[in-house]
């Protein structure tokens, strides 16, 4: 099987939640929280990412309103999406992130955590729910492709 690692992003303007997939892009798994001063410095740590973990793909969560329209924040994360496209040379994915930080939160519940103080690990999380659903859906098609 080919190796492909993702990076899965949970876009902030202040922070980053990263995730990194596996060889197999099986997997996803929590890798760390970028602080970012503003876009410019988002896009060169996530390149410096890409470039350290030679990945074959980044998978950005889109965060859309719960009717599926686009948000303001949608369109931000659009424009990194379009800046990351240009400045590398591994495809970027948009994958729906909605409620993916209301899980994430629920996972640091579930292990008795609290959420204030938690907003990097909260960001962590949320990354890998983001990629390991672009993940699960992208392993589904290969096999019914297969089939």
């Amino acid at each position: 099987m080919k190796e492909k690692r993702f990076l899965g992003l949970d876009f902030g303007q202040r922070r980053i939640g990263v995730a990194v997939s596996d060889p197999s892009g099986l997997i996803a798994g929590s890798l760390k929280t970028l602080i970012v001063k503003n876009t410019d410095d988002a896009l060169q740590q996530v390149l410096e990412l890409v470039s350290e973990h030679n990945i074959a793909g980044i998978v950005l969560g889109l965060p859309l309103n719960l009717s599926g329209d686009a948000s303001e924040v949608s369109k931000e994360v659009e424009a990194f999406a379009g800046r990351l496209r240009s400045s590398c040379d591994v495809p970027v994915f948009l994958e729906d992130e909605r409620l993916s930080s209301r899980l994430a939160e629920s996972v640091l519940h579930a292990h008795g955590k609290r959420i204030k103080g938690h907003k990097g690990k909260i960001d962590r999380i949320a990354a890998v729910i983001i990629l390991q659903s672009f993940l699960d859906r992208q392993n589904m098609q290969r096999d019914r492709d297969q089939d």
